[in-house]
């Protein structure tokens, strides 16, 4: 048999891993797959106020829908603007992303609407802040 040969049927058998080499590998695509994983959970926090709630479910609703939930979640009766009519709280809904790219998406940052279902999918927080629609006006009077 010449070298060629036996270089080139060496080359083509099958190299069978010893039991605890594919045991060990096993573990640790299992870790990394775990530990590289998303949480079905995303906390959600507003004031003192601290609620799960799931991911896919948030990711299936649309922006609107959410901030309507929110509402009715977290909002108080300070919130609400009364007048003659009754508005809805002004939400803004800040997130943590769970995978960062960069310095940009570091942080809380403010979540758009469009596009909410994808970043949705990429946060481990959200935090809920209510602005106020109420504004007061101060009358200056000028003494003759």
């Amino acid at each position: 048999m010449s070298r060629m040969e036996s270089v080139h049927q060496s080359s083509q058998a099958p190299t069978a891993l010893p039991g605890d080499v594919v045991s060990a590998l096993h573990t640790l695509h299992e870790f990394v797959a775990t530990a590289t994983s998303i949480p079905p959970q995303i906390i959600v926090t507003c004031r003192d106020d601290k609620r799960a709630f799931g991911r896919a479910a948030l990711q299936a609703m649309s922006y609107r829908k959410a901030v309507d939930m929110f509402i009715t979640r977290f909002a108080t009766k300070e919130d609400w603007w009364i007048s003659e009519y009754r508005y809805k709280p002004e939400v803004t809904i800040y997130g943590r992303f769970y995978r960062q790219h960069g310095e940009e998406d570091d942080g809380m940052v403010i979540l758009d609407e469009r596009g909410w279902s994808e970043l949705v999918g990429n946060v481990v927080k959200l935090t809920i802040v209510f602005t106020s629609l109420k504004f007061s006006v101060t009358a200056q009077s000028s003494k003759v």
